[in-house]
């Protein structure tokens, strides 16, 4: 017995099979467009759980990249400013040896000596407040905002960065230091021997301001002998002398007890401060109450060496009794800048040796993202010989079903009754 085909059959299938077909037809190009092999979870979840996993894989290792290009671009602008510190302390290290040459025996000679290495310690100045791309000073450590090294309005420099080092995640385990303190770099310098530096109190009211200078070691034994102690000047009422006039005292930082021979000294700009084995002088016009504090100290920063070098070149005469403080200031000042350079030497080793790390890590990031990016390509990507020609066999079928349907729904029983 024949089967019946109802019309309803007849249309609905043929139908279906159409949708079919063209949904198909669609995906494919879809697929073809888009370049994606899986364009759902639903067409291969365990390549599409594959996929999602190197993708962030991949976003990983270019955020790295991303941190290793910002690291070498800090730490190249720092290896180029040391090396102009390392450039202008070389200057003052010849400038030094042509100071401490027996034939220069004019006070003239020496003073443009001394305005040269003043010229230079405002280069050095300029240089440890440098700045990187985003406008932070770069030795400031985390108080990147603020100045590196401010002068201050009573003399001598005062460090207003932190210790803190910023440490940057270049892979899963490895940071690396972005950039160096200038404590670090340019402060904790050892001294040859025990000095001193000073600078005034920031409450000090003179108008203008009185001005401490670095000074020199005029006799390093009793140096010796009064380190690790630090001292405080303090200027006194006018009206507390006989006769009235300007008056300094000067004590023990640690407990204020009088120098002995230094309560009430008259002052004059133009006659130095000694005690201790230690010489300053204080320009300006301090007001009375104001304090200037010379502190002794293992560690001598490249300024302050600096400025000792334009003192004692200012200060010390061409006489035969001044020539062998003069000779020790110049030893001195050659060996402690002889350890700046040895100190900045072994920053920018430092430096060297994290490039290295960060290129070495790149080179191997590099790989491991195109590693990747290849796996996920063939996990994810789609072939086009494959799709192109699927997608032409599917225009076939589809076609042929259509004009299957069309001849199909033309037939009737009608059509053979006379």
């Amino acid at each position: 017995m024949a089967d019946r085909i109802s019309s309803y059959w007849v249309f609905n299938r043929p139908v279906n099979d159409m949708m079919r077909l063209q949904t198909s037809l669609n995906k494919t190009q879809e697929q073809i467009s888009s370049g994606k092999g899986i364009l759902s979870p639903a067409d291969d979840p365990v390549g599409s759980a594959r996929v999602l996993q190197l993708d962030q894989e991949i976003s990983l290792v270019s955020q790295y990249q991303r941190n290793i290009t910002l690291v070498e671009a800090r730490l190249e602008q720092e290896e180029g400013i040391l090396s102009g510190v390392t450039s202008s302390i070389q200057r003052v290290r010849e400038l030094t040896v042509q100071a401490g040459n027996a034939a220069l025996y004019s006070d003239s000679e020496r003073v443009a000596i001394a305005e040269e290495v003043n010229s230079r310690i405002q280069e050095l100045f300029d240089l440890t407040n440098s700045k990187d791309g985003n406008g932070e000073y770069l030795f400031s450590g985390f108080a990147g905002d603020k100045q590196s090294f401010v002068h201050n309005p009573g003399g001598g420099y005062h460090y207003q960065g932190d210790e803190g080092v910023r440490n940057v995640q270049i892979s899963r385990n490895i940071t690396v230091a972005s950039s160096d303190t200038g404590k670090d770099a340019f402060l904790d310098i050892a001294a040859n021997v025990p000095s001193f530096y000073s600078y005034g109190n920031s409450q000090n009211t003179g108008n203008p301001p009185g001005v401490i200078s670095q000074g020199m070691t005029v006799n390093q034994t009793k140096l010796d002998a009064f380190f690790p102690e630090n001292a405080v000047i303090t200027f006194g009422n006018e009206l507390d002398m006989v006769p009235p006039g300007p008056n300094v005292t000067v004590r023990n930082k640690s407990d204020g007890r009088v120098i002995e021979g230094l309560a009430q000294i008259p002052f004059s700009t133009s006659v130095p401060i000694s005690f201790g084995g230690m010489t300053v002088s204080i320009s300006g016009n301090p007001a009375p109450g104001d304090k200037f504090i010379v502190e002794t100290a293992e560690k001598q920063g490249i300024l302050v060496t600096m400025e000792k070098l334009a003192y004692a070149l200012d200060s010390l005469g061409t006489s035969p009794e001044m020539s062998a403080v003069y000779d020790e200031a110049i030893f001195n000042t050659l060996e402690n800048l002889d350890s700046a350079l040895d100190n900045i030497s072994q920053v920018r080793a430092r430096i060297g040796a994290r490039l290295n790390s960060t290129e070495n890590t790149a080179n191997q990031h590099a790989d491991n993202k195109l590693a990747a990016q290849e796996i996920r390509s063939n996990i994810g990507d789609l072939d086009y010989a494959e799709a192109v020609s699927r997608l032409q066999m599917e225009e076939f079928i589809l076609k042929a079903a259509q004009q299957t349907f069309a001849s199909v729904t033309q037939m009737s029983l009608f059509d053979f009754i006379r």
